[in-house]
């Protein structure tokens, strides 16, 4: 049987360890508290065997001499242990929660390595001496608390993280609960599904004026979607291509865009098969073909295998764009579903029975699922980890800040706003990429267009499939609570949040 966790939280007195602990047990099936054996009275409400165990000094010494105790300690004249019975548990796979004063922990981790140990500190220190007293914490015991505190302080300073696995800031308010439980789940794998307290109150926190622009979105005629079909080697004339279709009205759907030619290779393991089954699942999203050539090159094997799967599940005509290296001067060729199917009937029989055989069979056969990615603004740069992990789990990703490139619309945010509104309504499913330990906060900052899409969400399309995920989660170094990514320790207290 696999052997159960211990995990251990410290802090100063009222910094909020006996809260975080009982929400850890209520809200998972995972673990039960350890209660520690004292000496002191109980407080008011506190229950011996539920709370603590309250003994009388004689017998706490009874125990200590029938070596019953480990981590025997005197805490502001009263003593405290642990019975080793109850730290027994985790042989028989139990897992454990329990308070530990800062200075046991070193000691503590060596008796029982399976510990994971957590340091809690308040954002308010003022909040925290509130705290005491609403105990009826008074007198020579308040002092005695205060002078712990300061000692704390100190300690604190020089925080040895080779005996405390994770730092955690009590605002005391449910982020601060959220972010405990996360970490929890992320090192134990033990999911907890905190979306709905996420999420209770989000209709509350979306602007009126990006409520009315969704809405309106909700009521008009749909943008065509138009799928840019071109040769690899002409990449440099991307944003020619997207203004292209931007100037008509309508959304540009590009592969290169959309997938990024370098991620999806790499982490598809250059499997052309499967790169290439990404761009048909864009295609299939889209309303309009348009195939830019070169007059300089032949269409590659790629361009011809979209043609004909447009032809075979689209039953649509599609547009000839010449030239891909002059389209400030450009014209169309539209063929309709006869003229096209003609067209590929010229074509060389045996190139495309091969495409047929390596790549549009399996793919009719298969499904093809598409994930919307929403994410902050600010995150931009971290969105091919998103990417990677959609490949990852053979999903084709939506990034709208890569498929829309912002500066092309900055004469109409509005335009770009229903752009990803647009594509969102197209896809299988969405994840929500935030810092998942920080994640009340994370939502009250995302911008105009991630709540937007989120609303849309929530109000046109509720049963599509939705999650949230961390950046950690994906391998973000950044949000790696287990690594530093920082050249300095300000930065490094900053991204940890340490501090606030």
């Amino acid at each position: 049987m696999k052997k159960g966790k211990i995990i251990t939280l410290s802090g100063i007195s009222g910094v909020g360890k006996s809260f975080l602990i009982k929400c850890l047990v209520e809200k998972t099936d995972n673990f039960e508290k350890l209660k520690s054996v004292t000496t002191r009275l109980p407080r008011e409400n506190e229950k011996d065997g539920i709370d603590k165990y309250f003994v009388s000094l004689d017998e706490f010494n009874e125990s200590v001499a029938n070596d019953e105790l480990c981590i025997v300690n005197e805490v502001f004249g009263n003593m405290y242990g642990y019975y080793k019975k109850d730290l027994d548990k985790t042989n028989d796979g139990c897992n454990i929660v329990t308070e530990l004063y800062y200075s046991e922990v070193s000691e503590f981790k060596k008796l029982y390595p399976n510990t994971i140990s957590i340091y809690v500190i308040p954002q308010d220190i003022a909040v925290t001496i509130e705290n005491l007293e609403n105990r009826n914490v008074t007198g020579d015991e308040l002092d005695k608390r205060l002078r712990d505190i300061k000692n704390e302080i100190a300690f604190f300073k020089d925080l040895d993280k080779e005996v405390f696995d994770y730092v955690l800031i009590n605002d005391y308010s449910m982020s601060t609960v959220d972010e405990f439980l996360q970490y929890i789940s992320s090192v134990m794998n033990i999911y907890v599904d905190n979306t709905s307290n996420l999420l209770e109150n989000f209709m509350d926190i979306v602007p009126h004026d990006i409520q009315e622009a969704v809405d309106n979105f909700a009521l008009k005629d749909k943008r065509s979607i138009v799928y840019t079909s071109f040769d690899g080697d002409d990449m440099n004339y991307l944003d020619d291509i997207c203004l292209n279709v931007i100037n008509e009205g309508k959304i540009p759907l590009n592969p290169e865009a959309a997938l990024g030619y370098y991620v999806s290779t790499v982490t598809l393991g250059g499997n052309k098969q499967k790169v290439m089954s990404d761009c048909l699942t864009l295609e299939m999203l889209a309303d309009e073909l348009y195939v830019y050539q070169n007059k300089d090159v032949d269409l590659s094997e790629g361009i011809i295998a979209e043609m004909m799967l447009w032809h075979m599940l689209k039953n649509k005509g599609l547009s000839f764009v010449s030239d891909v290296k002059s389209l400030d001067n450009y014209f169309k060729d539209m063929l309709d579903n006869n003229e096209l199917l003609k067209w590929l009937n010229n074509q060389d029989v045996m190139f495309k029975q091969e495409l047929f055989h390596n790549l549009l069979t399996d793919y009719i056969k298969g499904s093809h699922d598409s994930v919307y990615i929403i994410a902050n603004f600010k995150n931009y740069k971290h969105l091919d980890w998103a990417r990677t992990y959609c490949y990852a789990n053979e999903l084709c990703p939506i990034s709208p800040q890569n498929i829309l490139k912002y500066s092309n619309y900055k004469n109409s945010m509005i335009q770009y706003m229903e752009a990803r509104l647009e594509l969102l309504s197209r896809t299988t499913e969405s994840i929500l990429f935030i810092d998942r330990f920080n994640k009340s906060e994370e939502l009250l900052s995302l911008d105009k267009f991630s709540l937007a899409e989120l609303y849309y969400l929530f109000k046109y399309q509720p049963d599509k499939s939705f999650k949230i995920m961390g950046w950690d989660e994906i391998g973000v170094p950044k949000y790696d609570k287990g690594k530093r990514w920082s050249l300095t320790t300000k930065e490094d207290i900053k991204v940890r949040k340490l501090v606030k």
